[in-house]
């Protein structure tokens, strides 16, 4: 036997591979083709931009119902929580649904459930239509509508996510890449949002909105499956680096690991951002729900004036997400952002709560605009940056999602009956909750924030510190942050001397090895569990509320 093939046979050994003999692995290496070439940078930027395209039509439909919230309600004859219900029933559906599909984008990969996803939410976005053409006006299908879209909808950007983690490292595009994505989303939401109602009056019905939404999902579905066919070009024809591997991983080979086993082995790091997301994304999304007829109170203006109003707060994020990609990608301070954030959330609540003036309520529009357009990008590069293993992001990114859309369904549920309670049927009163919220995000993305300047944080909670540095700056972090652990040091020094520094970053962002940790991790696990169950509750009660 060769040389070659001697290295070759010591290379894969450790795998888990079915054994053969030493004439089969030889046979197997001629068959090897010729080094592919380097992906090119255009290649790269087609695979960013079709991508993109994805999410056009379902962040065009996002907050369609919303806007038209107003007229639908007289249409379709419903009250406030019936239409809060309408709303939740997206949510509602993703709680655990986008907990498979992030296995199943795990396991499958982004092109293709990116193909499948956009499938279904063509699907919905027609039925939605169909159900308010013609004077049909069925709540009933409309909800439908919303359910078959939501399978769709729910998991579709955690798709995209995975796509730009395989083509793009941490600090080498992939903020960017992100930043660029909620870019094109924001643009798209912010055109239907913006038209809806101008669209319903002028044409003579609220269905012209909603068919316009489902000729974008069409379009977004044929970007799909041409994202689908370019990834197998290129996988086929360049060399595809895949940046969701371990760095311990053998390239081509698959090594199998439990979901299950993966969730169990989330850092508590991971579920402190969890619940900052829970309170922070979950207010910041809710809001929208009721942002254009809050803007129409307010102001004492018609639907068309609302719409316009609420959609602005659209327009920051369009222009800012990408520079805000670029910053990370040079400079880090996720975790800063994050802070930034939570305060503005904050302040642009307390605006809305306790001043009434046209002048502080267009100020709070344009905080919450700035709250709203920084907040996505950091979270999703905080998420891959901390977990130990790359190829669970979707997995991951998914249980964060679950746990926000459980926070969506309670908020949007209990500021429907709120404004149900109202004796004009005011959201002054609902405004209360989502301040609550705000506080509540300020004060946990200010731990983060502390736990990466203290010792005692950068001990317990090193990936947050690590997920804070700049990325050229990461491994010379990671060897400081291991010489702060002396009893990480203590117990892996006398085995072996010579850590690789991708080692001991795997260790420093793995849970700590003790009982108090696993408990702590336990603990963590079953409040998500508890959250998307109470909203499971909550939305019963939203419907019963809604039938009375």
């Amino acid at each position: 036997m060769s040389t070659a093939s001697i290295r070759f046979i010591s290379a894969i050994a450790p795998v888990d591979v079915e054994s053969k003999d030493e004439s089969q692995l030889s046979i197997i290496i001629p068959s090897y083709s010729p080094v592919k070439p380097k992906l090119p940078l255009r290649w790269q930027v087609a695979i960013v931009g079709l991508t993109c395209m994805c999410t056009f039509g379902h962040h065009w439909s996002d907050a369609l119902i919303a806007t038209l919230k107003t007229t639908i309600e007289h249409e379709l004859k419903i009250n406030n929580s019936e239409f809060a219900t309408l709303i939740s029933v997206t949510n509602l559906v993703n709680t655990f649904l986008c907990i498979a599909f992030g296995f199943a984008i795990d396991k499958f990969g982004g092109p293709l459930l990116s193909a499948i996803l956009t499938a279904f939410f063509l699907a919905g976005a027609a039925v939605q239509a169909g159900a308010t053409t013609n004077g049909f006006n069925s709540y009933h299908v409309l909800m439908a509508g919303k359910i078959i879209a939501a399978i769709g909808d729910g998991s579709l950007d955690n798709a995209q996510h995975k796509i730009f983690t395989t083509y793009f490292a941490p600090g080498n595009g992939f903020a960017l890449s992100i930043g660029l994505i909620w870019s094109m989303a924001n643009m798209a939401q912010y055109v239907g949002q913006s038209t809806a109602n101008v669209m319903s009056q002028n044409l003579g019905s609220y269905s012209w909105p909603l068919w316009t939404g489902a000729i974008m999902g069409l379009f977004s579905f044929l970007c799909a499956i041409c994202v689908f066919v370019l990834d197998k070009y290129l996988r086929s024809h360049y060399q595809v680096v895949d940046y969701c591997k371990r760095f311990d991983q053998p390239s081509g080979i698959k090594v199998r690991t439990s979901h299950w086993s993966a969730v169990r082995q989330m850092p508590f790091t991971f579920w402190f951002v969890v619940l900052f997301a829970t309170f922070q994304t979950g207010g910041v999304d809710s809001f929208v729900s009721v942002s254009t007829q809050f803007a129409q109170q307010r102001l004492k203006k018609g639907a068309v004036v609302g719409g316009w109003v609420s959609s602005f707060y659209l327009l920051v994020p369009i222009g800012l997400t990408p520079f805000l990609g670029m910053f990370i990608d040079a400079y880090g301070r996720r975790v800063t952002i994050l802070f930034l954030s939570g305060c503005m959330f904050l302040i642009s609540m307390l605006l809305l709560r306790f001043s009434e003036t046209v002048p502080t309520f267009i100020c709070a529009y344009i905080f919450y605009a700035f709250a709203q357009s920084i907040t996505s990008a950091p979270q999703v590069e905080v998420v891959r940056s901390i977990i130990p293993d790359p190829r669970y992001y979707a997995t991951a990114f998914a249980i964060k999602k679950s746990i926000v859309q459980a926070s969506i369904i309670i908020t949007v549920t209990a500021t429907g009956k709120l404004q149900d309670l109202s004796s004009t049927g005011s959201l002054e009163g609902a405004v209360t909750v989502w301040l609550v919220y705000a506080f509540a995000s300020m004060l946990i993305s200010g731990v983060l924030l502390g736990a990466c300047y203290t010792s005692w944080g950068q001990r317990y909670l090193p990936a947050v510190r690590l997920s804070q540095v700049r990325p050229r700056h990461v491994e010379r972090e990671v060897e400081r942050l291991w010489e702060l652990r002396r009893h990480t040091v203590a117990e892996e020094g006398k085995r072996d001397e010579s850590v690789m520094p991708k080692q001991k970053e795997l260790t420093l962002k793995s849970p700590v090895p003790s009982s108090v940790s696993l408990y702590a991790r336990w603990v963590a696990l079953g409040a998500g569990f508890t959250i998307v169950l109470t909203a499971w509750v909550i939305f019963g009660f939203g419907v019963e509320w809604g039938a009375r």
